[in-house]
């Protein structure tokens, strides 16, 4: 299973939290402090805004231990 991208539902639920707790932090005026586990371990949640198939083709979002893979080119996946 860790050879695939993590499911929508996690994806998009991981990113909710984090970017919310991020808008609280500034609101409440809050120092950044890094959060380890989105930008090292899981980068899919922390980074900016991308497409389904832009995910799907870019492994090195997804885990800590893909971060070095090359991007896939299938055509069916192309913008």
């Amino acid at each position: 299973w860790a050879l695939l991208p993590p499911p929508l539902d996690v994806v998009v639920g991981l990113r909710q939290v984090h970017f919310l707790s991020e808008f609280w932090r500034t609101k409440r005026e809050e120092p950044y402090d890094k959060d380890v586990i989105a930008e090292e371990y899981f980068p899919f949640i922390s980074a900016p805004r991308f497409t389904l198939k832009e995910f799907f083709r870019t492994p090195s979002m997804w885990f800590w231990f893909t971060k070095d893979w090359k991007d896939f080119e299938f055509e069916v996946l192309k913008d």
